[in-house]
Parts: structure tokens; C-alpha cells; sequence
């Protein structure tokens, strides 16, 4: 009798550890399933309960360890979207965790530096974000990669050497399309713009505009942008673009938003009447923001250093703080010694 209770005591020991692993598995092929489902949260919860079951192999503990992260990563956008900073942190905190761990697993994956560099980067650690970068590009570089660095670089204020990631992005996308070219083009205007050579952000934007305006016909949204953002680098160099200005608004509806930023440069209307309001708040930040960051320009051109700094101060409240347009406030606002 004591022989049978052994070998059912055992066996019962035996189902119960194939159960187990079965369960962690099973967890592992769910939450593999809801990534690509969208279902973020479900994913999270089965990617921790597979990796609690401690059934994984080393392989699978490494795709779950990047997928988890990237979670993390993607609902922490969300919370910064509706100004949840301290919970948006503390996602990116998470991923951070899952990549380490996951290149504890695998050293030399160039995926996962990146992806905890953008992380750190989201998270304002731009020297460890570019640590990471660094490591990416020594395994395996490219004009993505090195694209992502030179944006680290740039709000870090190092920007010789984010543009120099830039020069060699372009160079490295010698076979791209223009509108790839247009992009790195246009982020090099920027790091020249927020490095004060206003010369040369126009010389950039102009040329990202002529690269990617067959590519962007019928975008509402881009021909403005860009043609606002060029005016404005021509203005702080002191040229006057009044004739390129007007050759971009009869291309733009000057009486939609973002056209109505060109009517307002052009003098057409008044700052008030740039952009009507919206029931949708994230889109009625988003025009608040730019418009506080170009009025605050236009104001730095007529010298009237006092609204200048209204207007930046105001944009630095309205804006994502992963936008262009948010740090190049901050950036204003220390040149002028706020």
C-alpha cells in the first residue's frame, strides 16, 4: 500500500511539473499572439507570467524579455500623450530592465541596444542613449540608426556631431528615395537651426522641401510645416523670403489650419485667427504648441525678447515633450538666459 501512495505521490509530482511547463509555454505562444493583436496590456501580463514559470528556454526568454520591453515602451508614448510623465517613466523604466536583461542573453543584438537607447532617450539619459546607439552601430550600422543617434546628440546639444550622423546618413542613403532623403535632410535643418546657424537649417529645409514635395502631394499637413519652418530659418539669418513664401501659399489652403500659420506670416490675418479651436484636445495642444513656438520665433525676429519668451514658456506647457518643437523651445529659452 505504502509502494502505490510513492508512485501515485510521484506521478501526480510529474503531471503537475508537465503542467507547468505546458502553462508557461502556453503563456508565451498567448502573449506572442496578443502582440500582434494590439492587445498591449495582455501581452505584458502573459509575457510575465511566462517568464515567472521559469519553463523558458533561453531563446524564448530573450523574445520575451524584447516583446515585454517594447510594450512597455509603446504604452509609455500613451501615457506622455495624456501628460502622465511620472507613469510613462516608469514603463520606460520596465523596458529599460527587459533589455538589459535580454542582452544578459544575447550581448551583440543590435535590435535590443537600440530599443533601450530610445528608451533612455525618451527618458531624457541622452548620454546612455547614445551609449547604446554606439553599441548598435559597432555590430551593425545603418542611416536609421545613425539617424536616431544624431537626434540624441542633438537634444543633448552636441549638435557637430548630430550633424555629422546626419551628413553620413544622407551619404548612406545615397539609394533611397527622396522622401528618406528629405527626412534626414530635414532633421540635419533642425540641429543647424537649434546650433544658431540659421543659414544653413534654410539651406536644409529648402532642399528637404524641393526632395520631398512629389512625394507628399495632397498632404495638407507637410507643405505647410515645411514651408513655415523654412521661413522662419531664413528670417532668423535676416533674408527675406517674401517671394518663396508666396510661391509655397499658392500650393497651401491658407484658410485651414496649418495653411493659416503661411496667411499669418504672409500678414493676412491676425495671431488670433491662425487656428480655430477643437473638441479634440490632444489636436488643440498640438496647434497651441506651434503656434507659441513660431510666434515665439517671429517674436525673436523683431527683437522682442520679452513675448519671445511668453510664447516659448507657453509652448514648453502645450508640447509632447518627444516633439522637435518642444525642445526647441527649452533650447530658446536658455539662449535667452531663462
Amino acid at each position: 500500500m505504502n509502494m502505490i501512495r510513492v508512485l501515485l505521490a510521484s506521478t501526480c509530482l510529474v503531471l503537475l511539473a508537465a503542467h507547468a511547463q505546458a502553462g508557461g509555454l502556453d503563456d508565451f505562444k498567448a502573449a506572442n499572439a496578443a502582440v500582434e493583436q494590439g492587445q498591449s496590456e495582455v501581452a505584458i501580463r502573459l509575457f510575465t507570467e511566462a517568464l515567472s514559470s521559469g519553463e523558458l528556454s533561453p531563446t524564448d526568454q530573450l523574445t520575451a524579455r524584447w516583446l515585454r520591453g517594447r510594450e512597455y515602451t509603446a504604452r509609455s508614448l500613451i501615457a506622455d500623450a495624456f501628460q502622465k510623465q511620472e507613469s510613462a517613466r516608469a514603463l520606460r523604466d520596465s523596458a529599460i530592465s527587459d533589455f538589459t536583461a535580454a542582452l544578459a542573453l544575447k550581448p551583440n543584438d543590435d535590435r535590443v541596444y537600440v530599443a533601450r537607447a530610445e528608451a533612455r532617450h525618451m527618458n531624457g539619459d541622452y548620454d546612455a542613449a547614445v551609449a547604446d546607439f554606439d553599441a548598435a552601430i559597432k555590430i551593425k550600422s545603418s542611416p536609421v540608426t545613425l539617424v536616431q543617434r544624431a537626434a540624441s546628440l542633438r537634444a543633448k546639444g552636441d549638435y557637430d556631431r548630430a550633424i555629422d550622423d546626419y551628413s553620413a546618413a544622407l551619404a548612406a542613403s545615397s539609394n533611397a528615395n527622396d522622401d528618406s532623403a528629405s527626412e534626414i535632410q530635414n532633421e540635419r535643418g533642425f540641429a543647424q537651426f537649434l546650433a544658431g546657424r540659421f543659414d544653413s537649417a534654410a539651406t536644409d529645409f529648402e532642399r528637404a522641401l524641393a526632395l520631398g514635395t512629389t512625394a507628399h502631394t495632397g498632404d495638407v499637413l507637410w507643405l505647410p510645416y515645411q514651408a513655415a519652418w523654412l521661413h522662419i530659418a531664413r528670417a532668423r539669418a535676416g533674408q527675406n523670403d517674401d517671394e518663396e513664401l508666396a510661391r509655397s501659399a499658392a500650393k497651401i489652403d491658407l484658410k485651414q489650419w496649418p495653411g493659416t500659420l503661411i496667411a499669418y506670416f504672409m500678414g493676412q490675418i491676425t495671431l488670433d485667427q491662425v487656428a480655430s479651436t477643437s473638441t479634440h484636445g490632444a489636436m488643440t495642444r498640438s496647434r497651441a504648441c506651434n503656434i507659441s513656438v513660431f510666434s515665439g520665433e517671429l517674436a525673436l525676429v523683431k527683437k522682442d525678447n520679452a513675448e519671445a519668451a511668453r510664447q516659448f514658456e507657453s509652448a514648453r506647457d502645450a508640447c509632447n515633450i518627444h516633439t522637435m518643437q518642444y525642445l526647441a523651445a527649452g533650447v530658446e529659452l536658455k539662449r535667452l538666459g531663462k
